[in-house]
């Protein structure tokens, strides 16, 4: 807590002398750099892992990280007003998009030429930064959507892991027989997290290859395995009430509330992203029970084999306004350059934070890393090396479409808006962006 409390009073000091604001500001020989993260970080644990080595090995620049309540509100107003950091962490690619249009974001293609970025970078994720020609976002973190489930309750119960809908709908079934809700997972404290489960039904109902035609133009989101895909979300979450109970306890749930349900048996299985492995580590160990995970079911045949959605989740852009372009790089390459650094890091969050995309073997984790979490990434890898990919909203989606995916998307839920208007509304917003160059860069399949 010493830790702590010191760097929360350099970062008031800091802010005393307004050097908070949207520059770099130079003292004496030593640059400051900002950067805002999200609160839920653990202070001490980032400072030790990742300020305080990089200004060890850069006694001319001074990294300052600080939490922020609702940080994407927060930095909005900040960008607003002009007091911005100089790193910029969104909660996605598309986010960055917004705010390329008004000239806040610095282009990162030369340094990117001149460290050798693509090549560090897993490809898919280096081309989400692509905007307008120019690269204007690294990912801090990569992400899928993942099964994850209560493993001692399976096994109390004598249930195999789905691997499509007519197992997932069995296990369902069984779940509320045995008086345990099937799913758990709630949108309290993040609205946007609807989008997560209309994502994981287009994927694995419509199917990726169809997602991509419609990400691309080729084909429209009002076509039929499209309303398939949100009519059978609607039936689990909404007429089933699967998630929780009710569609009512869904929009009553947060983070706390959901991995209780999961970590205590009250609840079978979470669609979820991998930033749940560091929920399920503290949930679990705190229950006793034990939990594992698998790849999501795959809901038709038009899904054809298991894939995974491939996610930036949150991104690292440079402040168009910064004093100190260079020393902000030098964060970023540093933080590029170094996987057993990324993996060390990425550690204290269970691996499901602060994961910067690079390509990782099963050989770079450290000897005492969950062989869970371990199986994810090597499976990761093997499997969108195949090709087998899907598209996560928030990674692929303009900014107008996803806001309407995760928003309207409630009204279908509540049979205040019919599946077949909610994507005509989709594809006219859809329309409107390719209309406005709006649209954001898709690794060709």
């Amino acid at each position: 807590m010493k830790t702590r409390r010191l760097s929360v009073l350099v970062a008031l000091l800091i802010l005393a002398f307004g050097m908070l604001g949207s520059a770099a500001v130079a003292q004496g020989d030593v640059v400051i750099v900002n950067w805002w993260t999200e609160d839920y970080i653990d202070l001490d644990q980032i400072n030790e892992t990742l300020v305080n080595p990089f200004n060890a090995e850069h006694p001319g620049i001074q990294l300052v990280i600080t939490p922020q309540t609702e940080l994407n509100n927060t930095l909005r107003t900040a960008l607003a007003s002009g007091e911005a950091p100089d790193i910029l962490q969104t909660p996605g690619a598309s986010f960055i998009a917004e705010f390329l249009k008004s000239g806040l974001i610095y282009d990162l293609s030369a340094a990117a030429a001149e460290f050798g970025w693509e090549e560090k970078l897993l490809p898919w994720a280096y081309q989400s930064g692509i905007l307008e020609g120019g690269l204007y976002s690294i990912p801090l973190t990569y992400e899928s959507m993942i099964l994850l489930y209560n493993k001692t309750v399976f096994e109390a119960n004598g249930w195999t892991v789905p691997t499509n809908l007519a197992e997932f709908e069995a296990v369902a079934e069984a779940a509320l027989a045995a008086g345990i809700n099937p799913l758990t997972y709630g949108n309290v404290g993040w609205q946007p997290t609807n989008e997560h489960l209309v994502g994981i039904y287009l994927n694995n109902v419509a199917g990726p290859e169809n997602v991509y035609k419609a990400l691309i133009g080729e084909k429209s989101w009002t076509d039929p395995e499209f309303a398939e895909a949100i009519s059978l979300l609607k039936t689990h979450i909404a007429d089933n009430g699967w998630f929780g109970g009710s569609l009512e306890t869904y929009f009553s749930l947060g983070w706390d509330d959901f991995w209780a349900e999961l970590s205590n048996g009250q609840a079978a299985m979470m669609m979820i992203g991998t930033w749940g492995f560091r929920g399920a580590n503290e949930f679990f160990d705190e229950s006793g029970q034990v939990w594992d995970w698998a790849p999501l079911p795959v809901f038709s045949e038009n899904a054809g084999a298991y894939n995974y959605e491939l996610a930036t989740g949150s991104t690292l852009s440079v402040n168009a306004e910064t004093a100190n372009p260079d020393a902000v790089i030098t964060v970023l390459d540093w933080l590029m350059s170094d996987p057993a650094r990324v993996l060390t890091i990425a550690s204290g969050y269970g691996y499901g934070e602060f994961m910067i995309p690079l390509a990782f073997t099963a050989e770079d984790f450290p000897a005492d890393a969950d062989p869970r979490i371990v199986r994810f990434f090597a499976d990761f890898a093997a499997v969108t090396g195949e090709g087998r990919v899907g598209y996560t909203t928030w990674t692929f989606w303009p900014a107008d479409p996803n806001v309407h995916l995760w928003e309207a998307v409630e009204k279908v839920w509540f049979d205040e808006l019919s599946v077949e208007d909610y994507l005509a509304e989709h594809q006219a917003l859809w329309e409107q962006a390719r209309a406005d160059g709006a649209t954001l860069p898709i690794p060709a399949r």
